[in-house]
C-alpha cells in the first residue's frame, strides 16, 4: 500500500462524509428534531443513575423517622419516573423524524444517481458493467441510512453522555475522574491506532471483493457460453484464484479487528479494577458517599460499553463509507457529452450534412479525417461496408453519443453541438441491429416513445412490422412481458418489435442499423415492403450488409476503412467495372442463387 493510495482513500472518505452532510442539510428541521431528541435521551441517561443511587443514601440515614424516609423515597421515585417519561418522549422525537428524513434523503440519492448516470456518454456505459453501477447506487443509498442511524443513535449519544459523566465524576472525586479521563484517552488512541492499520487492508479488500464479484457476475451472464465451450473447470479455477486473494486481505482485516478487540478488552479490564479499587478506597476514607460508589460502577459499565461500541462503529462506518466512495467518484466525474446551450433543435427540411468531420476514439488512431457527406431532405441513403469502415460510428456521431474533434455535423445547417441532446434525439428514430427491450409488456415496448398511443395504433404498427401474428399466439397478447432485455423473445421477434416501435414513432429521420439482419428471407421481404411505406417523406439512413435490402435506395455509400470510396444508386454502382460494390453484389447474388438451387434440389429429392 503506497502513501499515495492512502491519501486517496482519506480524500475519498472526506468526500463521502461531506456528501452525506449536504444531503442531511436539505432536511434541517428533521435533523434538528433528531439531535434534540437524542440529546434528551443522553442527558436522561446521565441523570437517571444519580437519582437511582440516591436510594442507597436515603436508607443509610439513621436520624430521620420512617415517614420522612418514605417521602424522600417517593420523591426520588417520581423524579426517576419523570425522567423515564422524558426518555420515552426523546426517543419518539428521534424515531419518527429520522424515518421520514432518511426515506426522503435516500429517495433524493437514488434520483440524483439515476439522472447523473443516464446523462453520461455512450462511452461511459461501454466502460462500466450495468450490474456494477446498480450495486454502487444501492450501496450509496443504503450507506446513508447506516451512517445516519450510527451518528444519531451511537456517535451523538456517546459524545454527549461521556463528557457529562466525566464532569459529574469530577465534582464527586477528582482522583476517580482522572482515572476515567486516562482510560478514555488511552482507549480512543488505541482504536485510532488499529483503525489506521486496518484501513490499508480495507482498501485492498474492497478492491479484491469487487473483482471477485465482477468475475462471478460475468460467469453467470455467460453461463450459456460456459456450457457450450465446456469451460466450467477453467472458470472455476479463475474465480477461485481471485476469491482466494480477496479472502487473504479480508482475513488480514479480520485479524487486525480481533487484535483490536483483545487489546481493548485488556484495557477495559485494567480500568474496571482500578476504578472499583479507588472508589471503594474513597468510600472507606469517607471521601464519597455510598451512592457514589454505585454511581461509579453504573457509569463504568455504560462508558466501557460505549467505548467498546466505538470499535464496532469504526469498523462498520469505515466499511460503509468505503463502499460509498465508488458511486461518489462517478457522481464527481464530469459528463463527457454536455449541452453547450439550452437551444432546442427546430428544423423543417431535415437535411443532414457531415462537414469535414474529424473523429478519433480515445484508444484508436484516426477513424474519420475530413469526412464529408451530405444527405438531402427526404433522401434515402444506404451505407455499405467493404472492410472495417466504421459505418456505425457515423450513426453514433449523428446521435451525438460522441463528440467530433473537428468541424461540425449539421441538421438543416444547425450545428448539433449547439442544441440540447434531448431535442436532437427527439427528432431521430433508430432501429438497431441488436434491439434490447425493457422488462415490460410488448405494448409498452412498442409504444415506448409514444406513450399516449391507442391500442389500434399499436396493433397497426405491429401488423406493418409483421409481428402481430406471433404476438397473437402469446398467452397475454400485447400484455405479455418480454423479461430482461427481451430474452423471452427470439432475435427476429425483438427486431420486428423494434421496427414496430420506429413505425409508431413516425419521426422525420429514420436510421436502420442492419435492422433486418435477424430476419429470414421471407420475413425480410415482407418487412422491406412495409419499410418502403414507412420511409416515405423521411430522411433515411440505412446501414446494411444484405445488399438486396437497399436496391431501392436513392443513394448507396460504399466505405472502405474510414473513407467513402463509392457512391451512387444501385444501378449506377453495378454498371461500373471493377468497383467494390459490384464485386459485393456479385458475391451475394451468387450465394443467393446457389442457396436457392440447393433448396430446389432438396425439394426434388423429397
Amino acid at each position: 500500500m503506497t502513501q499515495k493510495t492512502e491519501e486517496k482513500g482519506t480524500t475519498s472518505l472526506r468526500m463521502v462524509i461531506k456528501y452525506f452532510i449536504r444531503k442531511s442539510m436539505k432536511y434541517k428541521r428533521l435533523v434538528m428534531l433528531n439531535v434534540i431528541g437524542m440529546s434528551l435521551v443522553s442527558i436522561v441517561g446521565i441523570i437517571s443513575p444519580i437519582y437511582l443511587t440516591k436510594f442507597v443514601d436515603v436508607f443509610w440515614i439513621s436520624d430521620v423517622d420512617k415517614s420522612e424516609l418514605v417521602k424522600m423515597a417517593l420523591h426520588l421515585l417520581i423524579i426517576v419516573m419523570s425522567l423515564d417519561i422524558v426518555n420515552f418522549i426523546g426517543r419518539r422525537m428521534v424515531w419518527f423524524p429520522i424515518i421520514k428524513q432518511e426515506l426522503w434523503a435516500m429517495k433524493d440519492i437514488y434520483e440524483e444517481c439515476f439522472l447523473y448516470i443516464h446523462r453520461h456518454s455512450y462511452r461511459f456505459f461501454t466502460n462500466n458493467l450495468s450490474w456494477s453501477l446498480i450495486k454502487k447506487i444501492t450501496k450509496l443509498a443504503g450507506s446513508y441510512e447506516i451512517v445516519m442511524d450510527t451518528f444519531i443513535f451511537q456517535i451523538l449519544r456517546i459524545s454527549i453522555f461521556i463528557p457529562l459523566a466525566i464532569i459529574i465524576l469530577f465534582k464527586e472525586n477528582p482522583l476517580i475522574w482522572s482515572i476515567f479521563v486516562w482510560f478514555i484517552i488511552s482507549y480512543v488512541w488505541l482504536q485510532i491506532y488499529f483503525f489506521n492499520i486496518s484501513k490499508k487492508y480495507e482498501i485492498i479488500s474492497n478492491e479484491r471483493d469487487s473483482k471477485a464479484t465482477w468475475e462471478l457476475s460475468d460467469t453467470i451472464i455467460n453461463s450459456y457460453n460456459i456450457s457450450i465451450f465446456s469451460s466450467l473447470a477453467y472458470e472455476f479455477k479463475r474465480f477461485s484464484k481471485t476469491l482466494g486473494m480477496s479472502m487473504i486481505y479480508r482475513g488480514k482485516r479480520w485479524s487486525m479487528s480481533e487484535r483490536s478487540y483483545v487489546a481493548s478488552w485488556v484495557l477495559c479490564w485494567i480500568f474496571s479494577i482500578w476504578a472499583l479499587y479507588f472508589s471503594i478506597k474513597a468510600r472507606w476514607n469517607w471521601l464519597i458517599q455510598a451512592s457514589v460508589v454505585i454511581l461509579v460502577q453504573m457509569y463504568l459499565v455504560k462508558i466501557t460499553n460505549d467505548l467498546s461500541n466505538i470499535r464496532h462503529i469504526l469498523k462498520s462506518m469505515s466499511r460503509t463509507l468505503w463502499e460509498s466512495t465508488e458511486m461518489l467518484e462517478i457522481l464527481n466525474t464530469p459528463h463527457e457529452i454536455v449541452d453547450y446551450s439550452n437551444k432546442k433543435l427546430r428544423v423543417t427540411s431535415w437535411q443532414i450534412h457531415f462537414d469535414n468531420v474529424k473523429f478519433t476514439y480515445e484508444d484508436w488512431n484516426e477513424v474519420f479525417d475530413g469526412l464529408t457527406l451530405r444527405i438531402k431532405p427526404w433522401e434515402k441513403i444506404a451505407i455499405v461496408w467493404a472492410s472495417w469502415s466504421w459505418k456505425t460510428t457515423l450513426i453514433k456521431l449523428l446521435f451525438r453519443f460522441f463528440d467530433i474533434q473537428w468541424w461540425a455535423i449539421y441538421i438543416d445547417w444547425e450545428d448539433i453541438k449547439m442544441v440540447t441532446q434531448e431535442s436532437l434525439r427527439e427528432q431521430l428514430s433508430m432501429v438497431p441491429q441488436d434491439p434490447v427491450l425493457f422488462h415490460r409488456t410488448i405494448k409498452e415496448n412498442i409504444a415506448y416513445w409514444r406513450l399516449n398511443a391507442t391500442d389500434d395504433e399499436i396493433i397497426a404498427a405491429a401488423k406493418m412490422a409483421k409481428c402481430h401474428n406471433f404476438i397473437s399466439n402469446l398467452k397475454n397478447w400485447y400484455d405479455s412481458f418480454v423479461w430482461e432485455r427481451g430474452v423471452k423473445l427470439s432475435g427476429w421477434e425483438r427486431q420486428r418489435i423494434a421496427i414496430a416501435r420506429a413505425i409508431l414513432e413516425n419521426k422525420k429521420v429514420l436510421v436502420m442499423d442492419e435492422a433486418t439482419s435477424s430476419l429470414d428471407s421471407e420475413s425480410e421481404k415482407y418487412i422491406q415492403n412495409a419499410m418502403d411505406e414507412v420511409m416515405k417523406n423521411k430522411t433515411c439512413i440505412v446501414i446494411a450488409h444484405r445488399l438486396s435490402t437497399i436496391v431501392k435506395m436513392d443513394k448507396i455509400i460504399v466505405m472502405d476503412q474510414w473513407k467513402i470510396v463509392e457512391k451512387g444508386s444501385h444501378n449506377e454502382l453495378i454498371s461500373k467495372e471493377n468497383w467494390i460494390y459490384k464485386k459485393l453484389w456479385s458475391i451475394q447474388s451468387w450465394w443467393f442463387l446457389v442457396s436457392e438451387d440447393e433448396v430446389n434440389k432438396e425439394k426434388e429429392v423429397e
